[in-house]
């Protein structure tokens, strides 16, 4: 069975740094040296209902950068979070988000691209909001106690110039080829049986070491604070 390439940004990605002062301010507050890297994996497939996790009132008007849903457009990245509603004909999120992986599954509208299964898509979604909500608590004890001030806010917002954007670029340019999930230099098998998910499993969980959720959540508090 094919090997897919996985999201290795630190090897892949030719990246710009930002500034030496806004370095230096990022660091000093916390941020870990591969914060691109690490934020980019918390936010490529960010939506307005994950957003609200960390403000209530967040909306369209952000400037989270995101994998575009329609792998057909031209531009792979959007420069925002968008909403991502479920139906309403089963009870519960969980059944109404499987429902429409399902229902939608062929059309290219997730933002996965063509070499995603069903059940590498399930995984993914959920795997995405267990992140999400391990963030939240982590924001919640550690980040609202000690806040970045505008000034590093400013710097982790700089998308552009700090290498978050590129590396979020990189992200969307590989599911055109494969499903890159993981910032680990090894192969990742398709999901298909209790060996394979073994092996997602061990990838995924690098993603809830504290220094990972810790520049995810500094960079949500400044993304969000302002609505």
């Amino acid at each position: 069975m094919k090997t897919l390439c996985v999201l290795v940004l630190a090897l892949g990605l030719a990246v710009a740094m930002p500034s030496n002062t806004c370095h230096k301010k990022l660091l000093a507050h916390g941020f870990s040296s591969n914060f691109n890297e690490t934020i980019a994996h918390a936010i490529h497939s960010m939506t307005v209902e994950g957003l609200k996790l960390f403000n209530p009132k967040a909306n369209e008007k952000n400037t989270v950068p995101t994998v575009n849903m329609d792998r057909h457009a031209e531009v792979n990245v959007v420069p925002y979070a968008p909403e991502d509603c479920v139906g309403s004909d089963f009870t519960s999120f969980t059944m109404n988000t499987f429902d429409k992986i399902l229902t939608n599954y062929g059309q290219d509208n997730d933002g996965l691209g063509a070499f995603w299964s069903p059940l590498e898509r399930v995984a993914h979604k959920f795997h995405m909001w267990d992140v999400w909500v391990t963030i939240q608590t982590v924001f919640e004890s550690k980040v609202l106690p000690n806040p970045p001030k505008d000034d590093v806010c400013d710097c982790i917002l700089d998308t552009e110039s700090n290498g978050i954007y590129k590396a979020v670029k990189w992200v969307s340019d590989h599911y055109d080829s494969g499903t890159p999930i993981t910032l680990l230099n090894r192969p990742i098998p398709k999901l298909a049986d209790a060996a394979s998910w073994a092996v997602w499993k061990e990838r995924l969980l690098w993603y809830y070491t504290e220094g990972n959720l810790l520049d995810a959540a500094n960079y949500l508090y400044c993304a969000t604070k302002d609505f």
